[in-house]
């Protein structure tokens, strides 16, 4: 069986294993939407999550909308994350890791779905432009307009001819107005055409194949396209149709696309936003996008992602990428000991990295080893991450009480900490205040050191053999889970460790004992433990 053949046949996949609520009932998308599905992040465990699909839809003033919305449908968990990029999710991290070695480009067809109603020149309008979808409000109470959140922007390097896909916010302000947010790649495009005089042409496609809002949500290379990295990830080409108003090209299958252009004469000033660091964000300096033409499937889904405070959709689908795009790094610099990567919702997703490093053919990795790989993960980029720890096997780098296990038992903050200045400080408040004038980014320099943001490396790794870990052995805690089943108790969820194992450190003395104890000897391994007491005078010394 072969990839989705569109968004919707991805959302009758989720149906089908339960992953998908249907909500009949009028929803209202400025007020009631996010506000809904948002609960599930602060409410369920993640395992518990599932996607929204939103009937009928209005808008605040009860106008009802075009079509429906899907909200929280590509990962709510990693579970729905793995459904969307077609793989188990043992298998996610692999698929990353060769994520740019098996590229295929997009296929070229006439026509496709996404042009079943064009709307440009004089009917642009005829159903209300960027109104006649439900685009919800996205963090309600905090935010003045409607928010479109998993737009897949696409456009073309002037002078390579290269085309980028990056997710980024866009807000409507008008039936043909928005504005951009752009970072990286669609940047330089700007820069380029502004050197040239001319604007950029731009394509924002929503409801694209789920595998490419995961590609476009994540740092690719600029020398390579997200088109062929999504296409190499399934294993098939995505097939994309050129647009009406340029030499751009979107995915054929797309439910919405909206055609326009990134003057270079103009920037708009931003609302305020809500981010993934978990703050609402002032408005800032941002892109104008100008609406020429609008092109979607009938009766279309429009595809809504939540964001915000973590955890939420956006830290389970960055943090993902993440883990993919690290752990290849850290192969690439042939650094073998490192068994995974693992980043977490609570660090906005880039923000706290675990790595668990193994033995390798039976040698233990040396400190140093550690230190090259926790330093290496500093060069994937000057923003992120902001906290790198190293743990060992039997710490499971996704479980943050047995991290900070590892880091209260197996660190020591004067030997095993160093500290990264000069490096770039994004969105992070902590940083400094921001309606201070003056000083790095608007902050005072009396708060701020002159090297900007710093990052912290934590080797929480044994040093030298431990005791056991204070847990029943294995024999025991797997005889005792057979017990549980047959008692019918509720579904266990093992965390790691969830078993006594050793560290290396366990005299042979102790484990005589008890295997005294095992062979029903209890009594002879008293008697043994006893004739090692100490026979005190009365002044509290030995004699």
């Amino acid at each position: 069986m072969g990839y989705y053949a569109d968004f919707r046949e991805y959302l009758d996949r989720l149906e089908e294993t339960g992953r998908l609520r249907r909500i009949a009932r009028t929803v209202d998308k400025d007020r009631e939407l996010h506000p809904l599905v948002k609960w599930q992040y602060r409410g369920l465990a993640e395992e518990d999550r599932f996607g929204f699909l939103f009937e009928r839809v209005t808008d605040g003033n009860g106008r009802p909308c075009n079509g429906q919305v899907a909200s929280s449908v590509v990962a709510a968990n990693r579970e729905m994350y793995a459904l969307a990029m077609g793989c188990p999710v043992d298998e996610l991290h692999e698929r990353w890791s060769h994520a740019l070695d098996r590229l295929i480009p997009p296929e070229r067809f006439a026509t496709g779905p996404v042009k079943e109603e064009v709307h440009r020149g004089d009917v642009l309008l005829e159903h209300g432009g960027l109104h006649e979808f439900g685009i919800p409000f996205a963090t309600n109470g905090w935010e003045a307009f409607p928010r479109v959140t998993a737009a897949s922007c696409i456009t073309r390097d002037p002078d390579s001819g290269r085309l980028n896909v990056g997710m980024y916010n866009s807000i409507v302000l008008g039936a043909d107005r928005a504005n951009l947010r752009t970072a990286r790649h669609l940047r330089r495009h700007w820069e380029k055409c502004r050197a040239r005089g001319v604007p950029l042409p731009a394509a924002i496609a929503v409801g694209v194949p789920p595998v490419l809002s995961l590609v476009a949500a994540t740092n690719v290379p600029q020398t390579v396209a997200e088109f062929d990295v999504a296409g190499g990830l399934i294993g098939e080409a995505i097939p994309v149709v050129e647009c009406e108003t340029s030499d751009l090209v979107v995915p054929a299958t797309s439910e919405v696309v909206i055609e326009g252009t990134i003057p270079i004469d103009i920037m708009d000033l931003d609302g305020p936003s809500g981010e993934n660091r978990g703050h609402v964000m002032p408005g800032h300096w941002v892109h104008a996008f100008e609406v020429k033409c609008i092109t979607h499937r009938r009766d279309p889904i429009w595809h809504d992602v939540i964001c915000q405070l973590p955890p939420s959709e956006s830290s389970v689908m960055r943090c993902v990428n993440s883990e993919g795009h690290v752990t290849a790094l850290l192969r690439a610099h042939g650094i073998s000991q490192v068994k995974d990567v693992a980043f977490h919702d609570c660090g906005s997703a880039k923000n706290l990295c675990v790595v668990r490093f193994h033995d390798v053919a039976g040698v233990r990795t040396p400190n140093s080893k550690v230190w090259h790989a926790l330093f290496t993960v500093m060069s994937v980029d000057a923003a992120w991450p902001k906290i790198v720890i190293g743990v060992d096997e039997d710490i499971d780098p996704w479980d943050l009480d047995s991290v900070f296990w590892a880091v209260t038992n197996r660190h020591q903050p004067h030997r095993d900490v160093k500290i990264i200045q000069g490096r770039s400080a994004g969105l992070d408040e902590s940083v400094g205040p921001r309606d201070v004038p003056g000083g790095i980014r608007g902050y005072p320099t009396s708060l701020v050191s002159p090297q900007g943001a710093s990052a912290m490396l934590l080797d929480a790794t044994r040093k030298w053999p431990n005791p056991p870990i204070s847990l029943p052995r294995r024999d025991y805690m797997e005889h005792a889970r057979e017990l549980w089943e047959e008692l019918e108790l509720p579904p266990l969820k093992p965390k790691v460790p969830w078993h006594g194992v050793s560290l290396g450190h366990w005299p042979e003395n102790e484990a005589e004992l008890v295997a005294l104890s095992e062979a029903g000897r209890m009594d002879e391994a008293a008697a043994r433990l006893l004739r090692m007491g100490r026979h005190l005078d009365g002044n509290g010394d030995e004699d």
